[in-house]
């Protein structure tokens, strides 16, 4: 990674430069669930009032500009999953992957984790999100047992 990178905390003012981030990486061909999240994450980094960053969000900085993000949150036992830190999103602007980057926000992550007694990060991905599986794989990620059925209607 460059040594110019910062690596920090969400902050209240990053949240517009977040959106054309993530605009600019993800284009028009969002999910819906992308949207959802990332847009819940940055209505909590809108409010005016905000004393303390939200929890597990990290962004990375060159020379003033975002070009790097992930968004996680808190997961207690529920619904089949096992607790810890959920990663809702993380991306690096194209320009800027394969420098190690994003290996350094999941690793701000689990910094934040562990200094919060959290032992177990993971992420829920499509089977055909093959760049981003082997991503969290070279970051020490493994496949867990949890099976997710689903059925089409």
């Amino acid at each position: 990674m460059p040594p110019e990178v910062l690596i920090r905390q969400l902050r209240q003012n990053d949240a517009g430069a977040l959106r054309e981030l993530d605009s600019r990486i993800l284009g028009r061909d969002r999910s819906a669930t992308w949207d959802r999240y990332v847009e819940r994450f940055l209505r909590v980094a809108d409010l005016e009032t905000m004393i303390l960053p939200p929890w597990g969000c990290h962004v990375a900085e060159l020379h003033g500009d975002l070009i790097g993000f992930i968004l996680a949150e808190w997961q207690p036992t529920g619904y089949g999953l096992p607790p810890g830190a959920r990663i809702v999103a993380v991306a690096v602007h194209p320009a800027h992957r394969n420098r190690g980057i994003g290996r350094k926000l999941i690793e701000a992550l689990a910094a934040e984790c562990a200094q919060s007694g959290i032992d177990q990060v993971f992420s829920i991905l499509r089977t055909e999100d093959e760049r981003d599986i082997r991503f969290l794989q070279a970051c020490g990620f493994d496949a867990a047992s949890t099976t997710v059925l689903s059925r089409r209607i």
